[in-house]
């Protein structure tokens, strides 16, 4: 990436069948480092994890896990408030990107902030990270 403020972010690579001397390689997953998303959580704020499957427009299924970080800890109604516009940003937004543009978007930060603006409105977000993409299934 070459990004050395990234340093939390992984990705894995799936390789395909040799042909002659070029073997193919696709994406597998992304995920952040445990320790990085182990001290997004501190003392007196709310925490909500998500766990969605997005299809994107070019036939990916993906699950996103999602961790919306909020400012002061709150009750339950106000979580799934949050849980439910994270869910329906991701599931939007994945159904009108390719497979390549959604993980740019991730990697980039652009997703993460289009996910706290909509998610402020319910209760103020201190941070938003997806914390991990995994394939369910590849298009044939």
């Amino acid at each position: 990436m070459g990004d050395n403020s990234r340093y939390y972010m992984m990705m894995s690579l799936k390789t395909g069948t040799p042909v002659e001397k070029d073997v193919p390689t696709m994406f597998h997953s992304y995920f952040c480092i445990n320790e990085y998303v182990m001290r997004l959580g501190r003392k007196g704020l709310g925490k909500v994890a998500v766990y969605t499957d997005a299809k994107t427009k070019d036939g990916w299924k993906l699950q996103v896990s999602t961790v919306a970080v909020l400012n002061r800890r709150s009750n339950a109604s106000i979580k799934a408030k949050v849980n439910g516009m994270i869910e329906e940003v991701i599931s939007s937004k994945a159904g009108d990107m390719n497979h390549s543009d959604f993980v740019k978007a991730v990697i980039a930060g652009v997703f993460q902030m289009k996910i706290k603006k909509a998610a402020s409105k319910v209760y103020p977000v201190r941070l938003v990270e997806v914390i991990k993409i995994e394939t369910l299934k590849a298009p044939a």
